[in-house]
């Protein structure tokens, strides 16, 4: 040993005892099946970009990633009991019943950013500038956006029989370019991805896309992790992807413009 130089030593030392990252099979409460973030597949995996991007940033470090499904009411309200009683190593995004620091651990950035825009044709010239424009309209909406989409929205459909809520996602777009309703309301990625699946109308129609929704997501929609190590993993990895362009090629893998 002593022939060998005394930098090559000192560095074969220091790896001798610095130990090596572990890498672990992490459980991600997946409670928002809704592509093209997240797509259930029939055999229990998963697949679309929200789940490949937490796959891929836990990936960088070295770990797997197995989801886990639960309603989406279980994520905004029983998460914090799923985690504790260790079903999951971390959740899709947290809740407000759990607290940073205690036994929590948020991640710096969501994985990804959910975007509620208006949709209208074009051909129709709707001025739609703010959330209050949306009164007297008809009106598709994914189901339960009264109650994610704020007090001002929930108003200006208050008592509008011509505004409804629908769990079929190309059903609604078809209904926009068929004419059936002036306005969709919902997720512009979510928009694109079913555009593209819609048959027996004009889908090529030039539409106008109105970002009257401000988010206000606070930290806890963050994701979530169990073990402090495991959420600093999800951070470098995710910031990896982002600086190597990954990140945006799986997003464009599933979106068709």
């Amino acid at each position: 040993m002593k022939s060998l130089p005394k930098l090559l030593f000192s560095l074969l030392l220091g790896a001798a005892i610095v130990p090596a990252a572990q890498s672990k099979e992490v459980k991600i409460l997946f409670g928002l099946a809704l592509p093209p973030y997240v797509i259930k597949e029939a055999d229990g995996q998963a697949s679309g970009f929200e789940y490949e991007i937490f796959k891929a940033a836990l990936e960088a470090r070295g770990h797997t990633i197995k989801p886990v499904f639960v309603s989406m009411g279980a994520i905004n309200k029983s998460a914090a009991k799923t985690l504790a009683d260790n079903q999951a190593d971390g959740a899709q995004r947290g809740s407000a019943d759990l607290h940073e620091g205690e036994h929590y651990f948020y991640a710096e950035e969501p994985a990804v950013v959910y975007q509620a825009v208006a949709v209208s044709l074009q051909k129709n010239q709707l001025a739609i500038n703010s959330v209050a424009d949306l009164k007297g309209k008809t009106i598709n909406a994914y189901q339960g956006a009264t109650n994610f989409l704020g007090a001002d929205f929930a108003a200006a459909v208050k008592g509008n029989d011509s505004y409804t809520e629908v769990g079929d996602e190309k059903r609604r777009a078809l209904q926009l370019f068929a004419n059936g309703v002036q306005v969709y309301v919902g997720d512009i990625n979510v928009f694109k991805y079913y555009k593209a699946s819609v048959t027996g109308v004009d889908a090529s129609q030039p539409v106008a896309i109105h970002k009257i929704f401000i988010s206000t997501d606070p930290q806890f929609k963050n994701p979530v992790f169990r073990d402090r190590q495991i959420r600093d993993d999800f951070n470098a990895g995710l910031k990896e992807i982002k600086a190597k362009g990954q990140y945006k090629q799986l997003i464009k893998k599933y979106l068709k413009e």
